[in-house]
């Protein structure tokens, strides 16, 4: 169960559901997911639907909202719908949202499993202190003492760190880490000549990409901050070239646009429209560097597994994410990313090669849905 969900996206839930058809399961699977696709800047679209089922064996089933609050959200008749599937396991992704209520109650005949995402970056309320002495007062004692939920899985070490502080015992949590799908995100030789053609960028340019969302969180317009200062430091930058893909969030691409106003004088730059998930693979392998200059983002390891040396922020979630740590700059430290983006060309890091690959293989989902489908079995490993 996911609250919102898009097709078209490579969050995990997407590539859990790929990999579950990849190991040729024969389990019947079922998302049931809400029809606001508000965080997507897009809205529901059947055919994509349906077309992401054929792709995958699973049936999508789309409920109204009831009850909205933030990103927080109840989908009308969310647990009589589910009751009437009568599910081996449902998957709950996320933890803190109006689902905990359904603890208050007595277990349910099938086997629940939740997840955790929350890192300390993206944990902005202002009353969130108070919540999680809440959480740990009301929720966290039926958590550790019942089977109401069989286990909590930690996507990372924050999202561990972000359990304990709510009250979560360790003999309930248990590690399903960002990953990747190996028949989706890879190296592609062909897809990157494609692309390259695409934009016209030459066999010896650098192409330095961002792809993602364009927001006020994720912030890709730090990136001119970032290569501003870069060109400083660099006395021929003829071979720079830009690369911005993904949706774009209408009022946060005013302030985007001014800075692009300004730098593309001195840089080809290219903005380009959100592409299909499947097709990601072909533009990462077509980059040569990535930059996610805010926050965190699963986007990374997917760079990193086509070959790109990827600059982020130093949290924990990003040090566990990011192969080279010294990848990582002080959060607001745009001089430190431009030294590292410096280094990077000067060293050639950005050169083709696996080290990426070998170093996240353990993170590859097709290794992980099997520790799903032990817990729907009675077997927990």
């Amino acid at each position: 169960m996911e609250d919102y969900f898009d097709p078209n996206a490579g969050y995990q839930i997407n590539e859990l559901l790929i990999a579950n058809k990849k190991n040729r399961s024969n389990d019947d699977v079922i998302l049931i997911t809400s029809n606001d696709m508000s965080p997507f800047h897009k809205n529901v679209d059947n055919t994509k639907d349906i077309y992401f089922e054929n792709e995958t064996g699973a049936k999508i089933i789309r409920l109204e909202v009831k009850f909205k609050y933030s990103s927080r959200i109840i989908m009308k008749n969310l647990f009589n719908t589910i009751n009437k599937l009568n599910p081996d396991i449902v998957y709950l992704h996320g933890i803190g949202d109006f689902k905990d209520l359904r603890l208050l109650k007595k277990k349910p005949k099938y086997t629940v499993v939740r997840d955790c995402h929350m890192s300390w970056v993206a944990s902005k309320n202002r009353f969130r202190k108070l919540y999680y002495k809440l959480f740990k007062l009301v929720f966290a004692n039926i958590i550790n003492n019942t089977d109401k939920y069989k286990k909590i899985f930690a996507l990372g070490n924050e999202e561990y760190q972000y359990l304990k502080l709510i009250g979560i015992e360790d003999h309930k949590i248990s590690y399903l880490r960002h990953g990747y799908n190996d028949t989706v995100i890879f190296f592609d030789p062909d897809g990157r000549k494609e692309i390259r053609n695409k934009y016209d960028f030459k066999h010896k340019d650098i192409v330095i990409s961002y792809i993602g969302k364009f927001n006020d969180s994720k912030e890709p317009d730090l990136i001119f901050d970032i290569v501003e200062r870069f060109l400083h430091l660099q006395e021929d930058y003829r071979l720079i070239k830009l690369l911005f893909i993904g949706p774009k969030e209408d009022k946060y691409m005013n302030k985007f646009n001014m800075k692009l106003d300004k730098m593309k004088d001195k840089l080809e730059i290219i903005v380009d429209d959100s592409k299909k998930y499947s097709d990601l693979k072909r533009y990462y392998s077509a980059s040569d560097i990535c930059i996610f200059p805010k926050e965190t983002t699963l986007s990374s390891i997917h760079a990193q597994i086509c070959g790109c040396p990827v600059i982020m922020e130093n949290h924990i979630s990003n040090q566990e994410r990011v192969v080279n740590n010294n990848n990582l700059f002080v959060p607001g430290d745009f001089s430190q990313a431009a030294q590292i983006l410096k280094k990077i060309i000067d060293e050639k890091e950005y050169i083709k090669n696996n080290q990426y690959l070998r170093a996240l293989s353990d993170r590859e989902y097709g290794k992980q849905i099997v520790k799903i489908r032990d817990l729907a079995n009675g077997n927990e490993r």
